[in-house]
């Protein structure tokens, strides 16, 4: 049952049931780029939001789920850019280097603490297949790159994985 045309025409039932359905794969998603609950929390309710308000932008080409997990995507890295901008401007101003919280307490997943091995590309290609469960498929029209090249990133990103264990 497709819910966005229902939520693109107000239907806020279906909005309550896409954010059942989803929420946990765009929390999951947003905390293993963040490493901060709070900030994935933030981005969560603003994935919504713009779901809501972009529901009638959607095309049939990429499945619903795909479609929540790409805003997502964007809204955390637009987020962690601008969380970037104001720590090299706080550090411009003061004399000292900021304090940044440990992550390593903050996500309590094992698994946040051991995909920082691998690079961003390879850390955002593993979230997408593990955390957000897309089919390789989705994560290509996502990423841009084909399905065959996302299987063959993602295979040698579990190797490094496994010799990190």
């Amino acid at each position: 049952m497709k819910l966005l045309p229902k939520i693109a025409r107000g239907d806020r039932n279906a909005l309550e049931q896409l954010y059942a359905q989803q929420k946990t794969r765009v929390y999951r998603l947003a905390l293993s780029m963040t490493k901060d609950p709070y900030l994935a929390e933030d981005m969560t309710q603003e994935t919504f939001l713009r779901v809501q308000e972009a529901a009638g932008t959607y095309r049939n080409d990429i499945s619903e789920t795909a479609w929540v997990i790409a805003i997502a995507r964007n809204l955390t890295y637009d987020a962690l850019r601008r969380q970037s901008r104001e720590i090299v401007n706080e550090t411009a101003v003061s004399s000292g280097m900021p304090v940044l919280p440990d992550t390593k307490e903050q996500s309590g997943f094992m698994f946040l603490d051991l995909i920082q091995k691998l690079s961003q590309a390879e850390q955002e290609l593993v979230c997408l297949r593990i955390l957000a469960e897309l089919s390789w498929r989705e994560i290509g029209r996502i990423t841009g790159q084909s399905a065959d090249a996302g299987r063959k990133r993602y295979a040698r990103a579990l190797k490094k994985l496994r010799g990190e264990l």
